[in-house]
């Protein structure tokens, strides 16, 4: 495993489908995980930014953007 992470309860997340922001993880359709991102933003307003820019908003997918608990990479063993 390279590294792990904690997401922080679901009902810290935010949901974003097209031009529709919603409170709450859950989208209006059967979820199916296609991957995930960890960036890096100042606060949720920021970190909405960014996810609107994501192209499968306009391809009628949705994105949940939800906090991360903790920040640690553990060390690579090569």
């Amino acid at each position: 495993m390279i590294a792990a992470f904690a997401l922080e309860h679901p009902s810290t997340a935010t949901s974003l489908r097209g031009d529709v922001m919603t409170d709450g993880p859950f989208l209006e359709a059967k979820e199916v995980i296609l991957g995930f991102g960890i960036i890096e933003a100042a606060d949720l307003d920021a970190a909405l930014e960014i996810a609107r820019t994501n192209p499968i908003l306009r391809q009628g997918g949705g994105i949940e953007v939800r906090p991360v608990e903790s920040w640690v990479i553990p060390a690579r063993a090569d």
